[in-house]
Protein backbone atom coordinates (compact mmCIF):
# COMPACT_ATOMS: atom_id res chain seq x y z
CA UNK A 1 0.00 0.00 0.00
CA UNK A 2 1.09 3.44 -0.87
CA UNK A 3 2.73 5.55 2.27
CA UNK A 4 -0.10 8.41 2.32
CA UNK A 5 -2.99 6.04 1.63
CA UNK A 6 -1.66 4.08 4.71
CA UNK A 7 -1.72 7.20 6.39
CA UNK A 8 -5.01 7.96 5.56
CA UNK A 9 -6.58 5.06 6.35
CA UNK A 10 -4.79 5.01 9.91
CA UNK A 11 -2.39 2.44 8.74
CA UNK A 12 0.27 4.35 9.58
CA UNK A 13 1.39 7.54 11.45
CA UNK A 14 1.65 10.45 9.13
CA UNK A 15 5.04 11.87 10.09
CA UNK A 16 5.96 8.37 9.27
CA UNK A 17 4.58 8.23 6.16
CA UNK A 18 5.75 11.55 5.01
CA UNK A 19 9.28 10.84 6.19
CA UNK A 20 9.72 7.41 3.88
CA UNK A 21 8.24 9.47 0.69
CA UNK A 22 10.93 11.98 1.58
CA UNK A 23 13.45 9.51 2.23
CA UNK A 24 12.55 7.47 -1.08
CA UNK A 25 12.54 10.56 -3.24
CA UNK A 26 16.13 10.97 -2.27
CA UNK A 27 17.41 7.85 -2.82
CA UNK A 28 15.85 8.29 -6.22
CA UNK A 29 17.33 11.64 -7.08
CA UNK A 30 21.15 10.64 -5.45
CA UNK A 31 21.29 6.67 -6.53
CA UNK A 32 24.15 5.82 -5.28
CA UNK A 33 26.24 6.81 -1.54
CA UNK A 34 28.99 9.60 -2.10
CA UNK A 35 31.42 8.09 0.10
CA UNK A 36 31.33 4.78 -0.93
CA UNK A 37 29.67 4.30 -4.86
CA UNK A 38 27.41 1.54 -3.16
CA UNK A 39 23.85 1.61 -5.25
CA UNK A 40 21.29 2.83 -2.42
CA UNK A 41 18.61 0.55 -1.14
CA UNK A 42 15.86 2.76 0.82
CA UNK A 43 15.60 0.62 3.68
CA UNK A 44 19.48 0.53 4.15
CA UNK A 45 19.78 4.35 3.46
CA UNK A 46 20.08 7.18 5.51
CA UNK A 47 19.36 10.49 4.76
CA UNK A 48 21.26 13.24 6.16
CA UNK A 49 20.49 16.97 6.21
CA UNK A 50 22.78 19.59 7.68
CA UNK A 51 20.41 22.69 9.36
CA UNK A 52 21.69 26.52 10.44
CA UNK A 53 20.25 27.90 13.62
CA UNK A 54 17.27 29.42 11.42
CA UNK A 55 16.03 26.03 10.39
CA UNK A 56 17.23 26.42 6.57
CA UNK A 57 18.94 23.61 5.31
CA UNK A 58 22.74 23.84 3.90
CA UNK A 59 23.22 20.27 2.49
CA UNK A 60 21.81 17.14 2.65
CA UNK A 61 23.18 13.25 1.46
CA UNK A 62 21.88 10.21 1.42
CA UNK A 63 24.49 7.24 2.65
CA UNK A 64 24.28 3.39 2.62
CA UNK A 65 23.88 2.86 6.62
CA UNK A 66 27.15 1.37 7.02
CA UNK A 67 29.45 4.14 6.51
CA UNK A 68 26.51 6.03 8.26
CA UNK A 69 27.42 4.22 10.87
CA UNK A 70 31.03 4.12 10.70
CA UNK A 71 31.17 7.92 10.40
CA UNK A 72 28.04 9.56 12.44
CA UNK A 73 30.61 10.92 15.18
CA UNK A 74 32.68 12.52 12.47
CA UNK A 75 29.39 13.93 10.89
CA UNK A 76 28.10 15.55 14.30
CA UNK A 77 31.79 16.50 14.71
CA UNK A 78 31.87 18.51 11.47
CA UNK A 79 28.41 19.65 11.82
CA UNK A 80 29.17 21.18 15.68
CA UNK A 81 31.99 23.00 14.13
CA UNK A 82 29.74 25.10 11.84
CA UNK A 83 27.12 25.22 14.58
CA UNK A 84 24.88 23.62 12.84
CA UNK A 85 22.50 20.43 13.67
CA UNK A 86 22.21 16.91 12.09
CA UNK A 87 18.48 15.53 10.85
CA UNK A 88 18.67 12.30 10.20
CA UNK A 89 15.92 9.59 8.32
CA UNK A 90 17.20 6.26 8.87
CA UNK A 91 15.16 3.77 6.71
CA UNK A 92 16.28 1.06 8.61
CA UNK A 93 14.13 2.57 11.04
CA UNK A 94 11.14 4.45 8.85
CA UNK A 95 10.45 0.62 7.02
CA UNK A 96 11.25 -1.64 9.85
CA UNK A 97 7.84 -2.81 9.95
Amino acid sequence: MHDMMAAILGDLDPDTAANRIALKQMVTRQITCPKTGVVLDVRQAVACTLRNQDGSHIICFVFEAAYWDANRAEIDNAAAAINSTVEVLDGRVLFAN
